[in-house]
């Protein structure tokens, strides 16, 4: 069982780390990718494969810091009650991400991957500059849904640490 203190500690590291994530995830989608569309697709593309490099080696690992806080705070709540089933949304939002990632935005962002590798060649093979401009909108668009469903994670641990 958890003292106090590390329920607090725990409380505010998921939430905190679920909300800072989600935001950040989701400023991708309304600050960067428009910047993307306003550039060549060979220079925006470039761009998206850092941006798919680096993120990819930090927002996976701070959803699952916040889904592995609520979890921890799911364990650690009265079996019998509500709180408990908070805790285990609040966990099974955060890691949402990862399964939303991998089944519903990885084909469109492995073909912006393999166009953007092969340069101006890819960008004709895809159909065009409209094409490559309409894969990154498709990508805009699961992303912020993706920061939405983090969010959503984060907000349901918050209702559950301000739950009497």
């Amino acid at each position: 069982m958890a003292t106090p203190l590390q329920t607090l500690a725990l409380q505010m590291f998921g939430v905190s780390t679920g909300f800072v994530t989600a935001g950040a995830i989701t400023a991708l989608s309304y600050s960067t990718v428009p910047i993307f569309l306003e550039h060549p697709n060979e220079v925006s593309l470039d761009h998206l494969r850092a941006l798919f490099s680096s993120g990819s080696h930090i927002f996976p690992q701070l959803a699952t810091a916040a889904s592995t806080a609520f979890g921890i705070l799911a364990y650690n709540a009265p079996t019998d009650s509500s709180l408990r089933f908070q805790y285990i949304l609040a966990a099974a939002g955060s890691i949402g991400i990862a399964p939303f990632t991998f089944l519903v935005m990885k084909p469109t962002n492995m073909t912006l991957k393999e166009i953007g590798e092969e340069g101006k060649e890819g960008i004709k093979r895809s159909g065009g500059e409209q094409r490559v401009k309409e894969l990154l909108q498709s990508f805009k668009i699961m992303n912020a849904i993706r920061g939405g469903i983090l969010a959503s994670g984060a907000a349901v641990g918050l209702k559950a640490a301000l739950s009497p």
